[in-house]
């Protein structure tokens, strides 16, 4: 999901990268979606590094929305103190509060609760919580400290020795918290029924969607869609079946009726997922009109109120994102399924994301304004030309626009590790992809470009000149990279929010659709 991310370091490095700003909208009602009041929560810091300051991120991963969204009403710096209030909270709250500079990533995860004042201090290089329920508030920096990383631990070849190294890291994670909450005495049932499910939900997150991509620095990212095909290619020659229960555990669709666990992202990152790749049995293909139907069909049996609320929104953006609406046909059936989840859910904190994907559907086969077509662009030998110049060219290619920049890491792996695969399609499909940065700062630009040299097309790398501010970066509604837009040979937009070229089978079926 766009923006939608998993944990610190994703949200800083893997899905998107975008500048954030210093209010949010969504929470200035003084009622919550519930109709509970709303209630006050104040943060206040210091730090001894000044910088630490002017990157300083509050995401709130408990929100009633499919994409995480700094998390604050007001926020004050003077000197080395930080004061932050938040007007909006009703229930406890999962935090993940960061900042970084210099190379040092600043951060703490903790449960917000209504009434609550967090003191922290940044000091030494580390971010500490301070207070009477410190203990409480760092559990999740100790957890982090003193029990394995799942991003380390990849699959390797065989599916049962990952579940081994799965299943080993989650009992030292549960071994950690119940140590920690007796040494430090903690009583409180909220807290404890938080961390005993958060932990429960990430262990299964990590069995249906193994690590299989490697990232950087030895860190694997998950595979959505990874555990059947791996499935397929261990077992499918073997008279002995893959074995789910034993696999995912004892683990029914009842178990996951429980409302309050909406507050967890681990219970939404996991739910569709077992939807898609358990609790659905068709075999319909991936991210098709049937697979859809009969995953919806799942979610109108087995759930009611909120949590069928967020797993129907969950379902229409993770399509959306996986480019499905790609043809007339598809396109017509996702709009219809979108106007029937706003109409059931008008006031719903998802739909304001929901209308955001349908607005997307509004650019299927239109053509980009003049306007943006004569967007002035840079190349990297210092000519001026347009968009429109470089459609001119021909009339027989499918064009893809991949927007990036030099500062934008997410940006640069997927222009190296996708490679192989696009020179495929360039010369299969006759695809032409277009490099276009949105960076600032030209030499910036022309020192990353000059280390990317083997990667980037040479011919077709530009700068876009006043970069998403520019009439194209705002025809396209550039907001956040990477980004990738497709266009068929008539230089008509396919989809204006493509997945990413590195989701290689999903991507190659969509150019395989444009005629």
């Amino acid at each position: 999901m766009r923006n939608t991310i998993f944990n610190i370091i994703i949200i800083i490095v893997f899905f998107s990268c975008n500048h954030h700003n210093k209010s949010n909208t969504d929470y200035q009602n003084n009622k919550s979606a519930n109709g509970k009041d709303l209630e006050k929560a104040m943060i206040i810091g210091k730090t001894d590094n000044l910088k630490a300051f002017k990157y300083f991120n509050i995401i709130n991963k408990s929100s009633l929305s499919l994409k995480l969204n700094n998390y604050y009403d007001e926020i004050e710096i003077i000197g080395d103190s930080l004061t932050l209030k938040i007007d909006s909270i009703t229930e406890p709250q999962l935090i993940d509060m960061f900042s970084f500079t210099d190379n040092i990533l600043y951060s703490a995860k903790f449960i917000l609760k209504p009434e609550d004042t967090i003191i922290f201090e940044i000091k030494n290089k580390k971010l500490l919580i301070k207070g009477d329920k410190a203990d409480e508030y760092n559990f999740y920096s100790n957890l982090k400290d003193s029990t394995p990383n799942y991003m380390l631990n990849s699959y390797k070849g065989n599916i049962i020795e990952y579940k081994t190294r799965v299943d080993s890291i989650y009992n030292k994670k549960v071994d950690f918290f119940n140590g920690y909450i007796e040494k430090h005495n903690i009583k409180s049932q909220t807290f404890i029924n938080f961390i005993e499910s958060d932990l429960k939900y990430w262990h299964l997150f990590e069995l249906i969607n193994p690590r299989t991509q490697k990232k950087q620095d030895s860190i694997y990212l998950v595979d959505p869609d990874g555990l059947s095909p791996i499935i397929q290619e261990e077992y499918g020659s073997k008279e002995q079946l893959f074995n789910t229960k034993n696999y995912l555990g004892d683990i029914t669709i009842d178990d996951f009726k429980d409302e309050n666990h909406l507050s967890l992202l681990s219970f939404k990152s996991v739910l569709p997922a077992l939807i898609r790749n358990h609790f659905e049995t068709s075999g319909h293909p991936k991210y098709s009109q049937q697979k859809f139907l009969a995953e919806k069909a799942v979610i109108d049996s087995n759930f009611e109120g909120k949590i069928k609320e967020f797993a129907i929104a969950s379902l229409i953006a993770i399509y959306h994102d996986k480019g499905f609406a790609n043809t007339k046909q598809s396109s017509f059936f996702f709009r219809n399924e979108i106007n029937n989840f706003v109409k059931k859910y008008p006031s719903s904190k998802y739909t304001r994301d929901i209308v955001d994907l349908a607005e997307d559907l509004d650019s299927f086969e239109l053509k980009l304004s003049e306007s943006a077509l004569n967007t002035k662009l840079l190349s990297k030998y210092g000519d001026t030309l347009t968009l429109g110049e470089i459609f001119s060219r021909s009339n027989k290619r499918i064009r893809v626009l991949d927007f990036w920049a030099s500062w934008c890491p997410p940006c640069i792996s997927e222009i190296k590790k996708a490679q192989n695969f696009k020179d495929k399609l360039s010369i299969e499909n006759n695809v032409e992809w277009i490099y276009l940065s949105i960076d600032n700062d030209k030499d910036k630009w022309l020192k990353k470009s000059k280390e990317l040299g083997s990667y980037l097309n040479v011919r077709n790398q530009y700068l876009v000149i006043n970069g998403k501010n520019s009439p194209l970066g705002k025809s396209l509604k550039v907001n956040w990279i990477p980004r990738y837009i497709i266009f068929n040979k008539q230089n008509q937009i396919v989809l204006n929010n493509s997945p990413h070229p590195s989701d290689s089978i999903v991507f190659k079926k969509i150019i395989n659709n444009i005629k």
